[in-house]
């Protein structure tokens, strides 16, 4: 396991406009059986304190996993619907996810992901999402 920055930037564009995020974490990388690994602790600012996300991919497809206050899992494969639940320590909300894209390169210095998709949850209208996962390992 080696220490990595983890930088997750997003767009979200619905019916109400736009809105965009981008977070920047510390954590950790490996790469196991096939895939690789990145994980690290939700910071308070993004309102999801006490979670460990896990971004876990291979060449063509991605998961994202969340564990601990907030619970969910979301797969990304080009082409695929998934569908799953988002549990906070007050609801459950269903997701489904649509993949537009998925686009995953190994960099001179760790790997860029990014990826395209539909969000529905709950009775809200549809959200199209673009994210990129940046994984620097370079040592800070």
């Amino acid at each position: 396991m080696q220490k990595a920055k983890i930088t997750v930037s997003g767009v979200s564009r619905n019916s109400e406009g736009v809105s965009r995020l981008e977070t920047v974490n510390t954590g950790t990388f490996t790469e196991k059986n096939g895939y690789c690994y990145a994980r690290y602790e939700e910071a308070e600012a993004s309102g999801m304190s006490g979670t460990t996300t896990t971004v876990k991919w291979n060449s063509s497809q991605v998961s994202l996993i969340r564990h601990g206050a907030y619970e969910m899992q979301q797969e990304f494969a080009e082409g695929g619907t998934y569908a799953g639940d988002y549990r906070t320590p007050y609801l459950m909300i269903p997701l489904e996810t649509k993949t537009k894209k998925v686009r995953i390169k190994k960099l001179p210095y760790g790997w860029k992901i990014q990826l395209e998709y539909d969000l529905a949850y709950g009775a809200t209208d549809m959200n199209r999402i673009m994210t990129t996962i940046l994984v620097d390992l370079r040592e800070r």
